[in-house]
C-alpha cells in the first residue's frame, strides 16, 4: 500500500510541477498591434453591439502549411466566438476576446443518385486560435494576438503565435460592405512553426440595410415575367426566415440559349476555363424580421455537375452576392445580385462591384408531365448588348427537389387518354389478392435495368402523385391547413383498394453503369447524358398491381458539347409495372418494362429495357420485425443450451479424468473456434452499436440491440467453457506419456480429416459457384458473397459435421469406452442442426434479405438452402448414431468384418501416488 501511494505522490508532483496546457502564453498585444489600434485599460461594463455577434462564419483562403487544403472541392469556412467584449477607458475603444477555428470539409453524394442512398461527410485538420485584443469603433478595425491549439494537417501538434486583423467592422452596413482581413503568424520564415499569411472575408450580418428593392428595381422584374403565376406562400416574417428560401437552395441547374458555347455573355462571371456552369445555388447569408416586406440575402454560387459534391473552394469571382425580397403579387422571388471583385489566391482588397444582375425565380403551382420542376427561374444583365459585363437570359429549374408548396399546389394529367390506348385492362385472374395501396410508401423502389439480359442501369422510382394529390413526404408545408401524406399509412388502409384505379405520376432516375452506352445509337442514352431522367403519368389498378404509364424523357439538345440548353423531351416512351402481393411470404420482386414506341429507324428510339427491383414492403418489414425478436430468442435459448452440454461433459470428464485423452483435439479445437470467431468478428458490436451497419426498418429497436449483445455475452461464456474443456483434453494427453499410441491416432486422423475437409471446400465452392451462375441473371442482387464468405459459410458446415474428427480417432484407436456423454454430442448435434430446420420455415414465410438482419440461422455463416436444410441434418443425426453405436459396441462395430482391428485401448483405473504407497507398506 504505502508503495502504491508513493508513485500517486510522483504521479502528482510531476503533473503539479509540469501543467498540461492546449495553448501557450499568449504573445505581446503592444508588440505587435499597438501601431494598428491603440490599447487601453478595459473596464468591468460589458457591451453586446459587437458587429459580429457570439459567432460568424465566412470565408478564407491561404494557410496550406497547416490547414489541409489538398483535397480538391473543400469549402473553408472561418469562425469567430466572442467570449466578451469590455468597454475601456478610450472612448469607442473596447476589448474584445475570443477564437477562430479554420475547418476544412469534404462532403460527397454518395451512390448513383438513389433515393436510399445517403452522404458521407470527411473532416480534415483543425487548427483553433485563442485571441485578445481591442476594436476601434470609429476606424472598424480590429487587432487581435493569440496562439494556435489544435493539429496540422500532417497530424503533428501545433503552438503557433499569430496576429488576427479586420477591416470595415462597423455598427451598420449595406450591400457594399465586406470584412476582410488575415491571420498572419508571428514567427520567421525559417522558423518551423511559420505560416503563410492566411486571408479572410465576411458579410457582416448586424445592422444591415437594405437598400436594393427600390421602385425603379421593381419595374424591371414585372418586365417579361411569366405569365403564369407561381405559388403563393402565404408567410408572415417569421415563417418566411424559417423556409427553404432563407435556408439556401441548391442544385438549380442553368439553361441557356442555343447561341451560348462558351461563357462569354452568356454567364454573368468570369471563368478561365470558358466552360458554362451546370448549376447555381442560393444559400441565405441574412433574413430581415424587421420589416412586414419579407427580405434575405443571399450568396449565389456557379459550379459544374461533374463535381458531384456539395461543399466546394471559395472563389470569389464565381460568386454573386445580393438582396432579394418576396413578392406576394406575382408570387416570386426577387434578387439584385452584384458581382464580388477580386483574385482566387487571397481575399485581400476583396470589394464589392457593379450590382446589374437580375434573378426571380418562383415555385409553379400547376405541375405536368412536360414540367416537374418545383422552381424555374431567369437570370440576365440589365445592361444592353454593347455594354461590358453583358450577358444573355438563362433560365433554371431544380427537378431534384420537392421543394415548397402551398395552397393552389395541384398536378394536371394530360397524357392519360393515351394510356388508355396502350395499356388495355384485364380482369384480374387472382381474386382476394391485396397489392399495394397507391398512396403507401411501398409505391417507391429501387431497381435494376438490364437491355438484352445485359446489366446496364440502376435507377428508382418515386410517385409524384395520386390522382390531384400530392404524394407527400419532404415538401416545406407554408401553411398547416394544406393535406398531407404520411410516412406511416394505417393498417385498415392496406386493405381498401377494391380494384380501385388511380391516376399516377412518377419521376424516375436513370443511371448507367458504363460509359460505353453513351454512345449507343438505340441506347436509352442516346442523346442524353450518363443520368436519364423521365417523368411519367399513367393508371394504377390496386386490385390487380399492374401499373402502365406513358413517360417523357429528358434530353440534351446540344450532345456535342453537353451544353445544358432548352429544356427538350422525348414522350413516345412506354413503362409497365407489375407489383407482388402483400400476402407474397417469399423473396418477390416488382417486374416491369422501359420501351419507346418510336420506329426503329427513328433517331430517338431506344432499346427496351428489363427492370427488376426487390419488393420489399412495410407489411414484410413488420413481418421481419417479428422474426428478428424471434431470432434473438432462439440465439439465446440455443447458446445456453451450448453452455450447458458443454458443462456436462465438463462433469463426465471431473468424474472420469481417463476419458480426457480420448476426445479428439480436432473436435474440441473446432468447437473452440466456433464460439471464438464469431466473437472476434462482432467484437465492435459486443461493445458498441453502430447504427449505419443497420436497415432503416429495425435501426430504433433499442430491444434487438440490448438482446444482441446478451447472445454475444453467452457466446464468450460458451467458447470459455469450451476452451476449459480443450485445455483439460491436451493436458490430459500431455502428461499420460503411456498413452502415446493415441497421438498416433490422432495424427493418422488428422490425415484423413484435413484432406477431406479442402476437398469438401473445394466441392463446396464449386457446388456455390455453379449456383450463382445458374441464377436468372435478372434478378441476381446486387451483392454477392465474397470468397471470404464463402469460406466462412463452409466453417458452419465443418462445425455441423463436429463429430467427424471424433469418429475418425475412434477408429484408429479402436476405443469401446464411453468418451463422450450422451447429452453433449446429441445435445451440440441438436443445438447446430436446430437453425437448418428454422431456414426451411423461414425461407417459405419471409423474404430474404441481404441487409445482415439476421440473428439466428445467418445465411453468411453456414450452408443454407432447401437441399442443404435436409442434407446436413440427416448427416449430423447419422454422426451422432455412429458415436453412439461406437461407444457401445466399439469404434469397428461400423465397419465390414474384414476391415475391424484387434488394437483396443481400454481405460485403465487411475492409481493415486497415496495408493500406491498403501500398497507398498502392505507388502
Amino acid at each position: 500500500m504505502n508503495f502504491l501511494l508513493s508513485i500517486l505522490f510522483l504521479l502528482f508532483t510531476l503533473f503539479s510541477c509540469n501543467p498540461v496546457s492546449s495553448f501557450a502564453s499568449q504573445p505581446s498585444y503592444k508588440d505587435h498591434c499597438a501601431s494598428i489600434v491603440l490599447d487601453s485599460t478595459p473596464t468591468t461594463k460589458l457591451i453586446n453591439h459587437f458587429p459580429l455577434g457570439d459567432h460568424h462564419t465566412g470565408y478564407y483562403i491561404g494557410g496550406d502549411s497547416i490547414i489541409d487544403a489538398d483535397a480538391s472541392w473543400n469549402r473553408f469556412s472561418f469562425y469567430l466566438s466572442r467570449r466578451d467584449t469590455r468597454a475601456t477607458q478610450t472612448p469607442n475603444l473596447f476589448k474584445v476576446a475570443g477564437t477562430i477555428s479554420f475547418r476544412s470539409t469534404n462532403t460527397f453524394s454518395d451512390g448513383d443518385g438513389s433515393y436510399y442512398r445517403r452522404q458521407r461527410r470527411y473532416r480534415r485538420g483543425y487548427v483553433t486560435f485563442k485571441l485578445d485584443g481591442f476594436w476601434h469603433e470609429s476606424s472598424g478595425k480590429v487587432c487581435m494576438v493569440g496562439t494556435s491549439s489544435g493539429y496540422s494537417k500532417t497530424g503533428n501538434t501545433l503552438n503557433v503565435n499569430a496576429i488576427f486583423k479586420l477591416n470595415n467592422v462597423f455598427n451598420a452596413s449595406n450591400i457594399t460592405n465586406l470584412v476582410s482581413g488575415s491571420l498572419e503568424s508571428l514567427s520567421s520564415e525559417k522558423d518551423d512553426s511559420y505560416f503563410e499569411p492566411i486571408t479572410v472575408l465576411m458579410f457582416p450580418k448586424a445592422n444591415y440595410n437594405y437598400t436594393m428593392d427600390t421602385i425603379e428595381v421593381d419595374k424591371e422584374f414585372s418586365s417579361g415575367s411569366d405569365a403564369e403565376q407561381g405559388l403563393a406562400l402565404n408567410l408572415d416574417s417569421f415563417s418566411f426566415c424559417k423556409s427553404p428560401l432563407s435556408w439556401g437552395i441548391g442544385r438549380l441547374q442553368l439553361e441557356y440559349s442555343l447561341e451560348c458555347h462558351s461563357s462569354k455573355n452568356c454567364i454573368p462571371i468570369n471563368r478561365s476555363s470558358g466552360q458554362l456552369p451546370s448549376l447555381m445555388s442560393l444559400t441565405g447569408i441574412g433574413c430581415s424580421l424587421a420589416t412586414k416586406k419579407h427580405r434575405l440575402r443571399v450568396l449565389v454560387e456557379f459550379s459544374d455537375i461533374g463535381y458531384r459534391s456539395i461543399n466546394h473552394s471559395f472563389d470569389p469571382k464565381t460568386m454573386l452576392v445580393g438582396e432579394g425580397w418576396w413578392d406576394e403579387k406575382k408570387n416570386m422571388l426577387c434578387v439584385v445580385a452584384c458581382h464580388i471583385m477580386g483574385n482566387s489566391s487571397s481575399l485581400a482588397g476583396t470589394h464589392v462591384g457593379d450590382c446589374s444582375v437580375r434573378l426571380r425565380l418562383r415555385f409553379p403551382s400547376i405541375w405536368s408531365i412536360k414540367n416537374t420542376s418545383s422552381i424555374v427561374g431567369q437570370i440576365w444583365s440589365n445592361k444592353s448588348a454593347s455594354d461590358p459585363g453583358y450577358f444573355k437570359m438563362a433560365t433554371f429549374r431544380n427537378d431534384e427537389d420537392r421543394g415548397v408548396r402551398g395552397h393552389g399546389l395541384k398536378y394536371e394529367y394530360s397524357e392519360l387518354e393515351k394510356v388508355n390506348q396502350s395499356c388495355p385492362r384485364h380482369k384480374p385472374n387472382d381474386k382476394g389478392k391485396r397489392y399495394p395501396e397507391a398512396y403507401s410508401y411501398d409505391m417507391r423502389f429501387d431497381m435494376s435495368l438490364r437491355e438484352s439480359n445485359k446489366r446496364v442501369a440502376w435507377g428508382y422510382s418515386e410517385p409524384l402523385a395520386v390522382d390531384d394529390q400530392f404524394y407527400e413526404l419532404g415538401l416545406y408545408t407554408s401553411s398547416d391547413s394544406f393535406s398531407s401524406f404520411s410516412n406511416e399509412v394505417p393498417d385498415e388502409t392496406l386493405n381498401n383498394n377494391n380494384g380501385s384505379l388511380f391516376n399516377m405520376s412518377y419521376k424516375i432516375s436513370i443511371s448507367g453503369m458504363s460509359l460505353s452506352k453513351l454512345g449507343d445509337r438505340n441506347s436509352v442514352f442516346n442523346l442524353s447524358s450518363q443520368s436519364v431522367k423521365i417523368s411519367a403519368e399513367g393508371v394504377y389498378d390496386a386490385g390487380a398491381g399492374t401499373l402502365c404509364m406513358v413517360g417523357c424523357r429528358e434530353l440534351l439538345s446540344n450532345t456535342n458539347t453537353e451544353t445544358p440548353v432548352a429544356h427538350s423531351v422525348d414522350c413516345d416512351v412506354l413503362l409497365k409495372f407489375q407489383f407482388p402481393s402483400l400476402d407474397t411470404n417469399a423473396g418477390s420482386y416488382i417486374k416491369g418494362s422501359i420501351e419507346s414506341t418510336r420506329k426503329e429507324s427513328d433517331p430517338l428510339y431506344f432499346k427496351r429495357l428489363d427492370l427488376s427491383a426487390v419488393a420489399y414492403y412495410r407489411e414484410a418489414a413488420r413481418r421481419n420485425v417479428w422474426r428478428m425478436d424471434m431470432e434473438v430468442i432462439m440465439a439465446l435459448i440455443s447458446t445456453t443450451l451450448a453452455c450447458v452440454f458443454v458443462g456436462l461433459q465438463l462433469y463426465k470428464v471431473k468424474r472420469e479424468p481417463n476419458v480426457l485423452p480420448f476426445i479428439s483435439l480436432i473436435m474440441m479445437s473446432i468447437l473452440t473456434f466456433g464460439h471464438m470467431i464469431p466473437l472476434v468478428l462482432n467484437f465492435e458490436a459486443l461493445l458498441t452499436q453502430n447504427p449505419d451497419n443497420k436497415n432503416w426498418v429495425f435501426r430504433n429497436n433499442g430491444w434487438l440491440e440490448v438482446n444482441e449483445i446478451s447472445v454475444r455475452l453467452i457466446t464468450m461464456v460458451a467458447f470459455l467453457l469450451q476452451f476449459r474443456l480443450l485445455y483439460l483434453t491436451w493436458s490430459a494427453r500431455k502428461s499420460d506419456e503411456s498413452k502415446k499410441g493415441l497421438w498416433i491416432a490422432e495424427r493418422n486422423s488428422a490425415y484423413v480429416t484435413l484432406p477431406l475437409y479442402a476437398a469438401g471446400l473445394l466441392i463446396a465452392l464449386l457446388l456455390k459457384l455453379k449456383k450463382n451462375g445458374d441464377k436468372d441473371l435478372m434478378y441476381t442482387p446486387m451483392y454477392q458473397p465474397s470468397f471470404w464468405e464463402n469460406i466462412k459459410s463452409y466453417g458452419g458446415l465443418v462445425l455441423d459435421g463436429f463429430l467427424l474428427p471424433q469418429i475418425i480417432l475412434n477408429l484408429f484407436s479402436n476405443m469401446r469406452d464411453n468418451v463422450l456423454s450422451c447429452s453433449f454430442y446429441f445435445g451440440t448435434t441438436f443445438v447446430r442442426l436446430l437453425p437448418h430446420a428454422y431456414d426451411l420455415y423461414r425461407t417459405h414465410n419471409f423474404a430474404r434479405l441481404d441487409n445482415g438482419s439476421y440473428f439466428y440461422a445467418d445465411p453468411s455463416a453456414d450452408f443454407y438452402s432447401t437441399a442443404w436444410d435436409i442434407v446436413i441434418p440427416l448427416g449430423g443425426v447419422m454422426f451422432a448414431i455412429i458415436i453412439y453405436l461406437q461407444q457401445r459396441f466399439g469404434a469397428h462395430c461400423i465397419l465390414p468384418q474384414r476391415f475391424k482391428g484387434y488394437n483396443v485401448y481400454e481405460k485403465v483405473p487411475v492409481v493415486t501416488e497415496s495408493e500406491a504407497e498403501v500398497e507398498t507398506t502392505n507388502l
